[in-house]
């Protein structure tokens, strides 16, 4: 697999985890958005939710998920970021992910 398609695959694990726990922590789709992203109205929060959720028709693709985003959502939903992506990656990879160590961080 190239970085490239890797690349996709992580971010949209991410997003696939992230609405599994919205969902499950009860937070309809606009509700969440609107928590994410409260600086938008809440039409415009849910339509950026929604199209980095679903393929649009002219590309192809998501829209993608930019890191300050994904930290955004990490804090609404009370998780660590760092630490569910570094699972989502090692679960991507089969458990062949590679950590520095700490002391080059």
């Amino acid at each position: 697999m190239d970085r490239y398609d890797f690349s996709m695959q992580l971010e949209r694990a991410f997003v696939e985890y992230v609405d599994k726990l919205a969902d499950k922590n009860g937070l309809g789709k606009g509700e969440f958005a609107a928590k994410v992203w409260p600086e938008d109205s809440q039409k415009a929060a849910a339509n950026r939710w929604s199209a980095m959720r679903n393929i649009a028709p002219n590309t192809g693709k998501p829209q993608g998920l930019l890191i300050s985003d994904a930290y955004r959502i990490s804090k609404v939903l009370g998780f660590n970021f760092g630490l569910v992506l570094a699972l989502l990656e090692d679960r991507a990879t089969g458990g062949k992910t590679e950590f520095l160590d700490y002391e080059d961080i």
